[in-house]
């Protein structure tokens, strides 16, 4: 190690204070002022050796190129700027809103009772746009959160090439970062053959999805371990855990480039105490490699009073807040989702072999010097050992796997991109001080053919990159600005709130915290009192729907809908129908104690009418009411029909079927309607929302292909192809399901029928019945 007196770079410094600021402000913003200016302080002492130094830096092309970069990337994937990012993000955004809407510490708007419960989240990616939105107002989170995410990105990859000798070698080691991935084609292509296996990953392309490692249990017939054991592209990890990339890419790179300095080790149970706000398997993520440089230099360095004096009652007062969560999450041993043990090993050994070890092999063939160094060994066994435990949905995705993986991931990014350029004339003039693994003038280069198969094993990985841009390119975002006009209910509606919040606040947290008057749902102005009241929230902009006395059993078939009528057509700025109106549909939402709401955001644009209402699909409209904006304001009411009970159709539909054997009994029972020939009924009971977030395929095949319609028969297929959704024709109620599908009213041979999953390109069930000669 160099001397004590040895500052950190300038990078390093920044990179600290931006992660650590969101803690800052949480500590003095939303704890009594004898806890929160104490630890701040605290922290600030902690962490002033390691900051002091020079600030003065010049601006020249190896800072403006990354910063340049990091622009480019946040708006190709995008997290923010002119798009609205993924909807994994939205929450992310309308947890912002509450924080600049109301008082600290944040109790959610959303909420209809007496109670708001607080909000307790990984909040350090959300603290300082909610501090800036407080002061400036909900409008400048538009041009907030893209720049906070620029500067973040922007630190990343001024890091990530820090030390690099030229602009060439920073361009390239980016450009590996950013498209870096494991070799997940490879995995399509092993387990498929070839052909199918092209064929696949071309069908996910059409269909802008993504292309990522994923198993399926051909015993339990089910995608259990589905994204169980999956590492993203980094690309990937940036557009769906923004929050996650950027604090644990932060860290590690601190840690991978300060291995040397005494100051940093003095202060690295801070800097991992501070990413745990940020990302709490991120900051497992990073113990390993803290571990690492403790095993090479000694754990002397780090017995400092900032590590064992001010890092614990931080850490204690996150665990506090984060863990006091009600969030109920799944967790258990791999081997729990596996009736064989053997197609486990099969899976592992292909998720490790695409992923990583083809890659390690060749760096280790490349240079034998990095695969040798504890950091190595330390992010490798990162890599081995995530998949085990699975933490998170048990259907869909293994969070611990996913999280604590990002900084093992870019830790690989960065010796990759090492290694690649190691050839270049300049890396060959001599290394870097803070890059002893890069090759050197002692350090003959290595074979042209293994950087070959390097950049080739790399544009493998560069693929499942690339598809997370194209599924950016090929989507129409609304326009970014309109998040400041969406609350928490409307962003949250298929997700459960108890994951996102503290419904139930300790008695010692509630001490700590602030007090101030928490307040609810504020819904503005009444347009009218019925089943529903309806508020227009005009300084938001916000229409809510809001029943205080609902039975959701009988609401959650429903749909609000509303028609927007513009005063000036021409406003609107994009084709609207030819009644010259707007439409926006959403689901109710469930928020416990007999209390369901529907919120729309209103469009920018002056507007004269609105109509608003609630149907059921495929069965009709429940009731409808129109409210003029210009004039008087008085609303008129017109085919109101409030049913006391479920809606008379359902009744005579099941009495139809009641008692009578199915046409095809499977996991949802058909029934041919006897009264009614061109019409098939799909029952299951008991059903959940769960068991319809499928698509069904539905495949009529006629006694005369000549009663086909003429396309199909022009593309010389024999059936006639009615796919639908569940939503287009049935409804949910009492925990069973209905749909009513119309079917052609020509001769039928056959039906086949079944739920499709898309994402694998696999039938969950199917069935086929033939009707010739019944």
């Amino acid at each position: 190690m160099r001397d004590a007196s040895s500052q950190l770079p300038l990078s390093h410094r920044l990179s600290i204070i931006y992660i650590t600021a969101p803690v800052v402000i949480w500590l003095l913003g939303w704890f009594e002022w004898w806890i929160g200016v104490p630890v701040t302080a605290c922290l600030i002492m902690g962490l002033w050796n390691a900051l002091s130094g020079s600030w003065r830096f010049k601006i020249s092309l190896k800072i403006l190129v990354p910063l340049l970069t990091a622009l480019a990337w946040i708006l190709l994937v995008p997290v923010g700027g002119m798009w609205k990012s993924s909807i994994d993000l939205s929450a992310h955004y309308t947890v912002m809103l509450d924080m600049s809407r109301g008082e600290w510490p944040t109790y959610l708007t959303d909420h209809l009772d007496g109670n708001p419960p607080l909000l307790g989240y990984y909040m350090g990616w959300i603290m300082v746009p909610g501090l800036i939105g407080k002061w400036l107002g909900t409008t400048s989170l538009s041009w907030v959160v893209p720049l906070y995410n620029w500067f973040g990105i922007g630190l990343l990859l001024i890091m990530f090439t820090r030390g690099l000798p030229t602009v060439r070698a920073s361009l390239i080691a980016m450009t590996s970062f950013i498209f870096f991935s494991g070799a997940d084609i490879l995995e399509h292509i092993t387990r498929n053959g070839l052909s199918e296996g092209l064929q696949l990953i071309f069908n996910r392309l059409g269909r802008n999805e993504h292309l990522e490692f994923e198993t399926y249990n051909s015993q339990l017939q089910d995608y259990v371990t589905s994204l169980n054991m999956e590492y993203l592209s980094n690309s990937s990890i940036l557009r769906y855990s923004t929050h996650h990339f950027i604090a644990s890419g932060l860290g590690l790179l601190i840690i991978i480039q300060s291995r040397h300095r005494l100051r940093f080790a003095a202060v690295s149970g801070l800097v991992i105490t501070v990413c745990l706000f940020w990302s709490p398997l991120g900051a497992i993520g990073l113990l390993l490699p803290t571990a690492a440089l403790i095993v090479q230099s000694g754990i002397r360095p780090f017995l400092k009073w900032p590590n064992l004096l001010t890092a614990p009652p931080i850490i204690a007062l996150i665990a506090l807040f984060l863990l006091s969560n009600d969030t109920s999450t799944h967790s258990g041993w791999l081997w729990q989702y596996y009736t064989s043990t053997m197609q486990m090993i099969i899976d592992l050994l292909i998720l490790y072999l695409a992923e990583f070890v083809l890659l390690v092999l060749l760096i280790w063939r490349l240079d034998k010097r990095i695969i040798k160094g504890p950091m190595f060994i330390a992010i490798l066994t990162m890599l081995v050992i995530a998949p085990w435990y699975v933490i998170g949905s048990p259907h869909y995705e293994n969070d611990l796997a996913l999280r604590v993986t990002i900084p093992a991931l870019v830790a690989l990014s960065y010796y990759t991109s090492r290694t690649l350029i190691s050839r270049l004339p300049e890396m060959q003039a001599g290394a870097q001080a803070d890059y002893p693994q890069t090759a050197s003038s002692t350090h003959s280069p290595s074979p042209l053919r293994l950087h070959v198969l390097l950049i080739s094993m790399l544009m493998l990985g560069a693929v499942t990159a690339s598809f997370v841009f194209l599924k950016s390119a090929n989507r129409t975002y609304a326009v970014y600005e309109r998040v400041g006009n969406t609350y928490l209910a409307s962003n949250l509606n298929d997700r459960k709130l108890s994951e996102r919040i503290i419904t139930t606040v300790p008695g010692f947290l509630q001490i700590l915290l602030r007090d101030h008057d928490q307040k609810g749902l504020p819904i503005g102005e009444p347009i009218v009192h019925s089943k529903y009241e309806i508020y227009l929230h005009e300084q938001d902009r916000m229409l809510v729907y809001l029943n205080r006395n609902c039975i959701p059993e009988l609401e959650r078939s429903t749909r609000f809908y509303m028609r927007i009528y513009p005063t000036n057509i021409n406003a609107v700025g994009h084709k609207v129908s030819k009644d010259r109106y707007e439409l926006f549909e959403n689901e109710f939402i469930d928020r416990g104690n007999q209390n369901c709401i529907g919120q729309f955001s209103l469009p920018g644009y002056d507007i004269s009418n609105i109509v608003v209402g609630q149907y059921t699909p495929y069965l009709g409209k429940n009731w409808e009411i129109a409210y003029r904006l210009k004039e008087d304001k008085t609303p008129s009411l017109f085919a109101i029909d409030y049913p006391t009970e479920l809606h008379p159709p359902l009744y005579s539909y099941y009495q139809l079927v009641a008692g009578e054997a199915p046409l095809i009994s499977s996991t949802f029972d058909i029934h041919l309607v006897p009264l009614h020939q061109n019409t098939l009924i799909y029952t299951k009971d008991p059903c959940s929302r769960q068991d319809t977030l499928i698509g069904f395929f539905l495949h009529i095949i006629p006694d005369d292909t000549k009663d086909l319609p003429e396309d199909i028969q022009q593309a010389g297929r024999d059936f006639d192809n009615l796919d639908f959704q569940f939503d287009e024709f049935g409804v949910r109620f009492d925990g069973k399901c209905l749909a009513v599908v119309p079917i052609p009213d020509y001769s039928i041979a056959a039906i086949r029928t079944g739920q499709f999953d898309s994402l694998s390109d696999l039938n969950l069930w199917q069935e086929e019945i033939t009707l010739k000669g019944r």
